[in-house]
């Protein structure tokens, strides 16, 4: 995120010099992190399915940077989001060291469905676009296992807003 620094709000009224992060900003901000080891297969290239990890890990940050707590969601929403459909292509490698980031867009395609399209960027290669992915999740009841209608908590965050 080059420019971090226009996307904080002024200082606050009351004289403080703190600044405020807009919580909307944060969510949408890309995932960064360094490949691992473990990421990687026998070749020193990442594993193919780790792509897809990778972009859950992604996923996840930015709902918790939505102010979603994850240990409690399920319980409390009686809902499951489950991936539906994943799909990843391949464009150049990561391998361990490399520092990589993950943008995201996320689409409602139904009162209980949405899309996530990434795209995963070799920063140790100049910005270049190794992966890009897609993953379609629906929400279900936790008991009955049947479609519901998404959280509205979830509804907002798909719109860009927080919990």
């Amino acid at each position: 995120m080059r420019n971090w620094r226009r996307r904080l709000k002024p200082p606050q009224r009351d004289g403080s010099d703190r600044f405020i992060l807009d919580l909307s900003l944060l969510m949408n901000a890309p995932y960064e992190r360094t490949i691992r080891f473990a990421d990687v297969d026998g070749a020193g290239f990442v594993y193919f399915s780790n792509y897809l990890s990778m972009c859950h890990e992604a996923y996840e940050a930015s709902l918790a940077a939505a102010g979603m707590e994850l240990r409690t969601f399920f319980a409390t929403h009686r809902t499951l989001i489950p991936v539906a459909k994943c799909q990843a292509q391949y464009l150049g490698p990561l391998q361990s060291g490399n520092r990589m980031r993950i943008e995201f867009t996320r689409t409602a395609t139904g009162p209980d469905s949405f899309t996530l399209n990434y795209r995963v960027i070799n920063l140790s290669a100049g910005d270049k676009l190794v992966a890009i992915a897609l993953t379609e999740h629906v929400a279900i009841d936790l008991q009955t296992l049947e479609r519901k209608p998404l959280p509205a908590v979830f509804t907002r965050w798909l719109k860009g807003g927080g919990a």
